[in-house]
């Protein structure tokens, strides 16, 4: 008799779960209003090495010299300076390297003094087309 009971019982459970998870209205997520703007993308001003056409090749020999790596990473390089940015995962487009690399900024210092304009293109056609940019 006992057994008879446990057995009611649990049939009696198993059904209850059962329906408790039969179908229900789906919930659909109700949208939320934003309110303010978006933050806009950084800008680059425009500088003479934007204006050229960087090489790449040459570029990869400026990079070496000119102790990039010594701050940054790069796989094409072999770099893995830690100091700025990780390059590979940055992806930087031609113009904003050819600023960054122009003006400095941060801790980066400028090259302008250094380099030529068109070795500052050079460089950053390499680093463009290093990290799977299209260079222009």
């Amino acid at each position: 008799m006992r057994g008879a009971v446990l057995i009611v019982l649990s049939c009696g459970l198993v059904a209850g779960v059962a329906a408790g998870c039969g179908a229900q209205g789906v919930a659909t997520p109700t949208p939320v209003t934003v309110v303010g703007t978006l933050p806009k993308a950084p800008t680059f001003p425009i500088v003479p090495a934007f204006k050229l056409k960087g090489n790449p090749s040459a570029g990869a020999g400026i990079f070496a010299k000119s102790g990039c790596a010594g701050c940054h990473t790069l796989a094409a390089a072999h770099a893995t300076g830690t100091v700025g940015p990780n390059l590979d995962t940055l992806k930087p487009d031609y113009r904003a390297v050819t600023a960054q690399v122009t003006n400095g900024g941060a801790t980066m210092p400028s090259f302008k003094a250094t380099l030529s304009t068109q070795q500052i293109a050079d460089v950053a056609a390499y680093v463009v087309k290093s990290t799977g940019g299209t260079v222009p």
